[in-house]
């Protein structure tokens, strides 16, 4: 099944090919036009204005930015903000450095600074370094910041993540109730499985929507990994319909996190 965890030696081979997928494809579309989240954005921007009540400017990172839109969707707010965006690819980096007061293109662990509002829009479930990942954003978190992450949500039972596409219905429906499984055992046992599929559909298949969806993302992981280390809140995305909101609020990860003071 390939499931694995980012301690796995083989994991390094995936990150060296999904970065150099990443750092060839021209037809992706986080490098095609800007992004445009308005829903989980708004979820942002309550939060630097919640501290700008108190303080003048707020520090906030967007990792795994892509090309993204967040700056100018915040319009007037956008002087108030001193925006550093992350990304592992150069391919928008010239694009980057209009938009942000600072680039960092590489490793979130080699950024430099601290944040007052961190948060990404899709991202998570790429990370094949997942929990390193959320170490190392809440050493960049400020006291008193907020961390704010939005992603697929795969601990639904038989959800799958598009990367298993390549799989028949036998091999699926054993992955299903495997990961039934394990999300039963990190309830049981409070430690975050941090799931990675080393064998995504992206290899084998051309690229369609979430087949580079790594990271089997888990809200029940996230709450064990935060347990005891702050406070986490679930957000509510708003939707002018009843399906669409029960896909966003169900099916997807929408949380915001506050460290113990």
């Amino acid at each position: 099944m390939h499931l694995t965890h980012e301690d796995n030696p083989e994991i390094a081979t995936l990150r060296r090919r999904m970065d150099a997928f990443y750092a060839s494809s021209a037809d992706y579309p986080a490098f095609q036009q800007p992004s445009d989240n308005p829903e989980e954005w708004t979820c942002v921007k309550e939060t630097i204005l919640q501290h700008l009540r108190t303080e003048e400017t707020c520090h906030v990172l967007e990792f795994g930015v892509g090309r993204t839109g967040f700056p100018g969707w915040l319009g007037e707010l956008r002087k108030s903000v001193r925006f550093t965006a992350q990304d592992v690819t150069p391919t928008n980096a010239d694009y980057l450095q209009s938009q942000a007061d600072k680039v960092q293109i590489g490793k979130i662990s080699d950024i430099r600074g601290t944040f007052d509002v961190i948060f990404s829009t899709f991202v998570l479930e790429h990370m094949s370094d997942p929990k390193h990942t959320l170490e190392t954003l809440l050493k960049l978190l400020r006291p008193g910041g907020a961390l704010l992450l939005f992603c697929p949500r795969y601990d639904f039972p038989f959800y799958l993540s598009h990367s298993a596409d390549h799989y028949g219905w036998f091999q699926r429906l054993r992955i299903a109730m495997y990961l039934c499984w394990r999300r039963l055992a990190t309830v049981l046992t409070r430690r975050p499985a941090f799931i990675v599929h080393a064998d995504p559909a992206l290899l084998h298949m051309e690229w369609q929507m979430d087949r580079d969806a790594i990271h089997w993302a888990s809200l029940i992981d996230l709450r064990m990994f935060f347990r005891n280390r702050g406070q986490i809140q679930k957000l509510v995305i708003r939707s002018g319909s009843v399906k669409d909101w029960c896909v966003k609020n169900f099916l997807r990860i929408n949380l915001r996190f506050t460290p113990a003071s």
